[in-house]
């Protein structure tokens, strides 16, 4: 699941630590894209951020074609034989 834009000053991004599981995993075998970036906000530094442009482009080049495929197949054999699965969405 794609998850929405934080914002600060015009500055759209995303946390890295609030993105499902399957998407940090992802990210960390990439450490160089998207690019991280801090954001000071309120005299504290925000790290681990990606500006959310970065992260859409990641999120359909390389998610959507990695893991969203499998999770789907999955939930598809899953139905097939009868048993409900459950996939975390968070």
């Amino acid at each position: 699941m794609k998850v929405g834009p934080q914002s600060y000053r015009g500055i759209e991004f995303v946390c890295l630590d609030d993105l499902p599981a399957s998407q940090q995993i992802l990210l960390k075998s990439s450490p160089d894209f998207p690019e991280r970036i801090k954001i000071l906000i309120n005299n504290k530094t925000v790290e681990n951020c990606v500006q959310y442009k970065d992260y859409e482009q990641w999120f359909y080049a390389v998610y959507k074609r990695s893991v969203a495929p499998a999770e789907s197949l999955s939930l598809q054999t899953a139905e097939r034989i009868g048993v409900n699965l459950a996939f975390d969405k968070a």
